[in-house]
């Protein structure tokens, strides 16, 4: 049995995605990089890329993440808290532990191609692309 099936299949996926994007909107900073893109669409897309990761049906068009995160410049801060949101939504959803343990393993397959130390790391997607970059709200000014 694949971890797709083993999980409970697209209800459980969908189900953690809608609360962990929920969140992801919600948050100040992290919420700015979705700004422009509708949360139905990013939920959809994340669906579907997971669901195959997990051993689902194929159905992912999108871009690999690291070449769609090359504009961002997302740090180790900012992945620790997408990866808070991620765990909170699947504790909420009943996920059990041993699934949660897994399913952050995968999510977290691509940090070292995400994760940007400065500005200068990031690049453009195309000619007309803006890099973006958000000031950590949550830190505490000296």
């Amino acid at each position: 049995m694949s971890f797709y099936e083993d999980i409970g299949g697209p209800s459980i996926i969908q189900k953690v995605h809608k609360i962990f994007y929920d969140k992801i909107y919600a948050d100040p900073w992290i919420g700015k990089f979705f700004q422009d893109i509708d949360q139905n669409t990013i939920e959809s897309q994340q669906n579907d890329f997971m669901g195959q990761s997990f051993g689902g049906p194929s159905r992912y068009l999108g871009k690999l993440p690291v070449s769609a995160h090359k504009h961002m410049l997302i740090t180790e801060e900012l992945f620790e808290l997408r990866k808070r949101y991620l765990l909170e939504s699947l504790n909420e959803v009943g996920v059990s532990p041993e699934h949660i343990e897994k399913w952050i393993k995968l999510d977290g397959a691509f940090r070292v191609g995400i994760i940007k130390k400065s500005i200068d790391d990031c690049e453009k997607r195309f000619f007309t692309d803006s890099i973006q970059a958000y000031e950590n709200i949550y830190k505490k000014s000296s």
